[in-house]
Parts: structure tokens; C-alpha cells; sequence
């Protein structure tokens, strides 16, 4: 079983009116939405550390000129044949 910890959290004013519309709208309980928020934080850094693990690979190994050319060109084509 999971143990549950309490604590305070002290907020602005006006984030805190925000915080109590949303939660009453979506109808969770304020611990709920408190640990929504800190699931999604976790992925959004998770999610930073990814693209910034791809961005250095393209810098340590970048595509060649010709290779970027001929995805320019595939993409151009794929995307004129969309209905927009």
C-alpha cells in the first residue's frame, strides 16, 4: 500500500482562486490536481531531457546536405498531395 504523506503548500492568492475554479470544474479534490500537476511536470522534464538527448545527437552527428535535401523534397511532395 502506498503511504500517504501531508503537507502545506502556501500559494498566491489568485493562483489559488484558479486552482479551487479548476478543481471544482473538473470536480477533484485538491490533493488530486496537486499530484495531476507534479505527473505532468515529471513528464514535461522527462520529455525536455528526450529532445534535448535528440538535439545533441543531431549536433555530434548531423545529416548530411544531400540527405536533407531529398527529405525536403519527400516531405514537399507528401504534403501538396494533402487537402488542406
Amino acid at each position: 500500500m502506498t503511504k500517504v504523506v501531508k503537507f502545506a503548500v502556501s500559494f498566491p492568492e489568485e493562483n489559488f482562486k484558479k486552482l479551487e475554479a479548476l478543481r471544482q470544474q473538473e470536480r477533484l479534490t485538491r490533493s488530486k490536481v496537486v499530484l495531476q500537476a507534479v505527473e505532468l511536470w515529471e513528464k514535461s522534464k522527462a520529455m525536455e531531457k528526450l529532445i534535448r538527448k535528440y538535439e545533441d545527437g543531431y549536433k555530434k552527428i548531423p545529416e548530411a546536405i544531400p540527405e536533407s535535401i531529398a527529405w525536403e523534397k519527400a516531405s514537399l511532395t507528401a504534403l501538396t498531395k494533402e487537402e488542406w
